[in-house]
């Protein structure tokens, strides 16, 4: 209907009504949140996966890589070749030494009598066996039975002595966890929390574990790489003092996109452990804290 003039002005306020409702409704559900659901603390680090007995095994020669026998994963048996140098030098010295001893033992097999080539045959073995043994040093193989852990070498890699190639484990060797946790953390971390292990590169691989122990000292960068070793050390950034936080996976394996893949040793991931929880209401209003403690 078309207003007239001096019709009364006619305001509509149902949508103020349910307008107010909505924002009341909206209002109280804050505070109730507010009041109810917490905030959780958590004391976040790098972590690294460690094979418990795992036992690198290093170059005694100097040489070129010139097969790699093995890969992460496989059994191996005691003594089985691993990694294989070619040292042309220490393989050409064994078979000089080799032959002088060959040709002076044909010799005296044909003169018994000769005390010269007796004495010439009693020096030159001691110096076959040093050359033979010096040629074997360029195979590296395995101490024990196990398994490799992990491969750090190529075929055509120059090597200097006691470089690390490799790393062996015993059959059922069980896999661990070293996290880098925050110092300032230290006095809230106790044994029995849990931690949540994500791992890197692998989408939704989550592992929730229980915290075994928890080192007494706070360290300074420089010292805890001391702790990992010249294999870790340099794969994680650190920066200010840490606490370290050990604990243990609960299988070997794991499982990412419908694979299963093993846990090798020096796989990086992160370590979250709740250190307390509070609501948000205290959060917000610290003068409440003395009358609510909720543990993590």
């Amino acid at each position: 209907m078309t207003p007239r003039e001096g019709d009364v002005l006619r305001l509509e306020t149902s949508w103020t009504t349910w307008s107010f409702r909505v924002v009341l409704a909206a209002a109280v559900a804050t505070v109730i949140g507010i009041a109810i659901f917490d905030v959780t603390e958590y004391a976040r680090g790098p972590a690294i996966v460690r094979v418990e007995g795992r036992r690198p095994l290093v170059t005694t020669v100097a040489g070129v890589v010139e097969t790699v026998h093995v890969q992460p994963g496989q059994r191996v048996e005691k003594d089985q070749a691993l990694v294989t140098l070619s040292a042309p030098m220490e393989e050409a010295e064994y078979r000089r030494a080799n032959t002088e001893f060959r040709l002076s033992l044909a010799a005296l097999l044909r003169d018994p009598g000769d005390q010269a080539l007796k004495s010439s045959l009693a020096s030159l073995k001691p110096k076959r066996d040093n050359a033979a043994q010096i040629a074997n040093a360029r195979i590296v193989r395995a101490p024990h039975a196990g398994i490799i852990t992990d491969v750090r070498v190529r075929p055509g890699q120059y090597l200097t002595a006691n470089e690390v190639v490799a790393g062996v484990a015993p059959t059922g060797a069980r896999a661990s966890l070293v996290c880098l946790l925050p110092g300032e953390y230290r006095p809230r971390l106790k044994a029995g929390q849990r931690l949540r292990f994500s791992l890197e590169g692998y989408k939704f691989e989550y592992r929730t574990v229980e915290v075994e122990s928890v080192g007494e000292e706070v360290v300074g960068p420089t010292e805890m790489r001391r702790y990992l070793g010249q294999e870790l050390g340099d794969t994680i950034a650190l920066q200010g003092p840490t606490v370290l936080v050990k604990a243990r996976l609960p299988a070997r394996t794991f499982t990412a996109d419908g694979q299963t893949y093993a846990y090798v040793e020096g796989l990086i991931g992160r370590a979250d452990v709740a250190i307390r929880k509070e609501p948000i209401i205290v959060v917000l209003i610290p003068a409440l804290k003395s009358l609510t403690h909720r543990p993590p």
